[in-house]
């Protein structure tokens, strides 16, 4: 049986990245209502591997690395953002420093107190005698856990990709922490860091890679190369689509840099290849937020209520989106991976579906070029294969009605 491989993407985007967070959190909701848990499920049970860049990258430490749930990820993403983009104190009014508007030092030490609540050592009863702020980034035992970022030599070559998991000896001894500062490491915002053993000199991957779906794929590949199911949740910040250039220097410097940092183009390429097959889904506050700058962490409830509009307005996604990452990739082995999924329900049907509670999961006809028909509808629960069934249609074509039970 093929195992189904499931990758969550956080895009960069500073404060906004809480909307990534009130996102996964619905979704997470929805799976514990759809499968009927006690709790709320956390990431780190239900995906493979976890990536992001720069915010994404920080929340995909928590998550992925630290094993967060998403509700505390939220508590404690508020208060480290506070903390972290509370601009330097200057004597004189200067433009942007190349060392960075915002304190170094207040990211880190901010990262290692979030590392510190997190911390499993039994003598360590609190945040204040806790010793363990410089945990290593690598461990085998968490969920795969990936965060970009690109050395300040090239910002144009490929990234930088800092693993849990990685055995190589550049980067073995990295903390959490330097990891976190090396993926937040925006230019204008927070200076560069040098890490690894070569102590190379890192900055955000934010120019470029701000969508690391593409690149949180070809990694997944690669570390799962027997899996031929995918699932894949990529989570924007709403960072806004539309760049207009007006005829001034700093205008199209603006547009340049909204080019480079933009989400869409990865957003719009994977969904033409993969948005009707089921595989991928992407969600992105598409209004809003746009006026809201990476740093403005007291719009947290502005960022919230746009976030929630959203939310509402893509209901039906997210139930879809729910059922698809729910569904394993044993019940739909022996499927054709060229067959596209659609997980919609009315209300009223998936009330119906919860009163015989095994979930259904139906695929949508897709008509080959004989105009034969597939209908599938896979019954999860105990029991084997069912019956395969053709029945004759209207101008001698075949349609093929396949139901597991």
């Amino acid at each position: 049986m093929a195992p189904m491989l499931k990758i969550l993407s956080l895009d960069g985007g500073g404060i906004r990245g809480l909307s990534s967070l009130l996102i996964l959190e619905k979704l997470m909701e929805t799976i514990q209502k759809d499968q009927h848990l006690e709790k709320i499920p956390r990431p780190c049970d239900y995906f493979d591997l976890i990536g992001g860049t720069s915010t994404g990258g920080i929340i995909a430490i928590m998550l992925g690395r630290l094993e967060m749930s998403v509700e505390d990820c939220i508590k404690t993403y508020r208060s480290f953002a506070e903390r972290a983009f509370t601009p330097k104190r200057r004597i004189l009014s200067l433009p942007a420093s190349p060392n960075g508007a915002y304190s170094a030092l207040a990211l880190e030490i901010a990262m290692k107190d979030v590392v510190k609540t997190q911390c499993r050592n039994i003598n360590c009863t609190n945040l204040q005698t806790c010793t363990h702020g410089d945990e290593p980034f690598q461990d085998d035992s968490c969920v795969k856990t990936v965060v970009l970022a690109v050395t300040k030599e090239n910002v144009d070559a490929k990234p930088t990709l800092f693993r849990t998991y990685d055995k190589t000896s550049g980067f073995r001894d990295c903390t959490i922490w330097q990891v976190a500062r090396a993926t937040s490491a925006a230019s204008t915002f927070f200076k560069s860091i040098k890490l690894g053993r070569d102590q190379i000199e890192f900055i955000d991957a934010g120019f470029g890679y701000n969508n690391p779906c593409q690149v949180l794929m070809d990694e997944a590949q690669k570390q799962f190369p027997e899996a031929h199911q995918v699932r894949v949740l990529s989570i924007g910040t709403g960072l806004g689509a539309v760049v207009t250039i007006k005829n001034t220097r700093i205008s199209i410097l603006k547009a340049l840099k909204s080019i480079a940092t933009t989400s869409k183009k990865v957003a719009d390429r994977l969904d033409d290849e993969y948005g009707e097959t089921g595989q991928y889904y992407r969600f992105n506050v598409d209004r809003g937020l746009e006026d809201i700058t990476l740093a403005d962490w007291h719009k947290d409830s502005q960022i919230s209520a746009h976030t929630h509009n959203y939310l509402q307005d893509k209901e039906r996604d997210i139930v879809r989106c729910a059922l698809a990452f729910s569904t394993t990739g044993d019940e739909v082995d022996d499927l054709d991976d060229d067959w596209s999924y659609d997980h919609q329900f009315s209300e009223k049907s998936r009330n119906n579906l919860r009163a015989i509670r095994p979930r259904l999961v139906m695929l949508r006809n897709k008509a080959s070029q004989d105009a034969e028909q597939c209908n599938s509808i896979i019954r999860v629960g105990p029991g084997g294969w069912g019956r395969i069934s053709d029945n004759e249609c209207d101008g001698g074509s075949k349609q093929w009605n396949f139901v597991a039970v």
